[in-house]
């Protein structure tokens, strides 16, 4: 269950279930925010629907029996040259005495080519999302609020359960991949070889960027190569750390940009009416407003799935509130004001710099008569089937919820009979009629 073409039928995911300890139980089911999981008659759990990583059901299994899928480091051994760059969490998870300069030399000493500062870019973006609400408040179509593009559970999240908010989407690469066109397009212009020469690693907190590489929402390609987990080349760079004896600093951005690991982080640095909202439910309901027409009167939010931001990652290592506090700690030592030259940032933006080659989803196009008419009838016999459902929520049918198993029902992944209670009814139904 990974890793499928982008051209099959089968939705694109990166978790793996063991069927040996999947015992059937419906935790996972019932975690799951877009009910992708079915666990039919205590049989292990499969995924039917739309994943969007966002690895609720790997926290909430409780034997261990969902992973997630990362790249191997050796994926990259034979590029000519490798870049590296890693989610500004990376900087919260070893601790007060090692600085985040330490852990970019560390990066170096264990043999990447070029190692890169994500967190300079960062404070990059935060002002280019500024000189975009700055343009477009002027403009009258433009949707409020806008939405960050940085946490790619979100914007998968909203893909498939609120498709009408794609337009809220900053329209604006992630610093992740900008850092990985960026080098691939300078590297190979110093070095003279073809970008392909050229592959970049991004070190992560969470799964759902192995997703961003092999099916990008809003590029035609992703400029990231591999991806891996920060528990995945944590020992290693541990050690390599320690074994630093060089002094070139890598790391040049101010707190700000190290500050994007917290919830709130990558606002602290927007002078603009914005919201930072973490953690998958509060996630979904501050979405659910905004499908609604609420906070138009805000610029930008920031959502984050996890709690407490990207520190709450499953790929992290450290205690996510000790790390918390540590990265607090590094933006007050390193300021709470950005390095970079505005004049400097503003110049790229208006060339384009930072903007995704594929700013929206495509209109889909209009319901034909036929069509729509299918569309109402199927939903019709969708109300039919759930007004005859019990509404217990129970998962017993193996589907997340009533209303999701009356769509299985239709589609034919399911039958009533599924259902306990439907089944206990039509039996106390047949032996009334035989006393009569």
């Amino acid at each position: 269950m990974k890793n499928q073409s982008p051209s099959s039928t089968i939705p694109i995911q990166y978790v793996e279930i063991d069927e040996a300890r999947c015992n059937g139980c419906v935790l996972c089911m019932k975690a799951c925010p877009t009910k992708a999981l079915r666990v039919h008659e205590g049989r292990v759990a499969q995924v039917v629907g739309t994943c969007v990583d966002c690895g609720e059901c790997i926290r909430v299994c409780p034997r261990g029996a969902i992973r997630a899928v990362t790249t191997c480091p050796e994926d990259l051994d034979k590029a000519k040259y490798s870049v590296v760059s890693a989610a500004t969490v990376l900087y919260s998870q070893f601790g007060e005495d090692v600085a985040p300069n330490d852990i970019l030399l560390g990066l170096k000493g264990m043999g990447f080519s070029y190692v890169h500062d994500q967190s300079y870019t960062n404070e990059m973006f935060s002002v280019a999302i500024e000189l975009y609400i700055q343009e477009n408040r002027k403009k009258e179509h433009t949707p409020w609020p806008l939405i960050s593009p940085v946490c790619p559970v979100v914007v998968r999240l909203i893909a498939a359960r609120f498709p009408e908010l794609l337009h809220h989407i900053l329209p604006l690469s992630a610093p992740r991949e900008i850092v990985a066109r960026e080098a691939k397009l300078r590297l190979s212009l110093k070095h003279g070889c073809d970008e392909s020469d050229i592959k970049t690693l991004h070190i992560s907190p969470c799964p759902a960027k192995m997703i961003c590489i092999t099916d990008p929402l809003f590029h035609t390609h992703s400029y990231i190569d591999a991806a891996i987990g920060i528990s995945d080349i944590y020992c290693g760079l541990k050690k390599s750390i320690k074994e630093v004896d060089e002094d070139k600093v890598l790391h040049h951005s101010g707190g700000i940009g190290l500050g994007w690991g917290l919830s709130g982080g990558e606002i602290s640095g927007i002078q603009m009416n914005c919201l930072a909202v973490s953690g998958l439910q509060d996630t979904i309901n501050y979405l659910e407003k905004i499908d609604m027409g609420r906070f138009s009167n805000i610029d930008y939010i920031e959502f984050r799935a996890c709690a407490e931001g990207c520190l709450g990652g499953l790929f992290t290592v450290a205690d996510k509130y000790q790390a918390k506090r540590y990265l607090q700690q590094l933006v007050r030592m390193y300021g709470v004001e950005r390095r970079v030259k505005y004049e400097y940032v503003r110049k790229l933006y208006e060339n384009g710099w930072f903007f995704a080659e594929k700013t929206r989803y495509a209109e889909q196009p209009a319901l034909t008569k036929k069509a729509l008419s299918e569309r109402i009838e199927r939903q019709k016999r969708v109300e039919k089937i759930l007004a005859r459902l019990p509404k217990k929520e129970c998962g017993h049918c193996g589907s997340p919820d009533c209303a999701t198993f009356a769509q299985d029902v239709v589609e034919g992944r399911a039958s009533l009979d599924d259902c306990l209670f439907s089944r206990s009814k039509g039996t106390k139904q047949v032996k009334s009629k035989e006393k009569r």
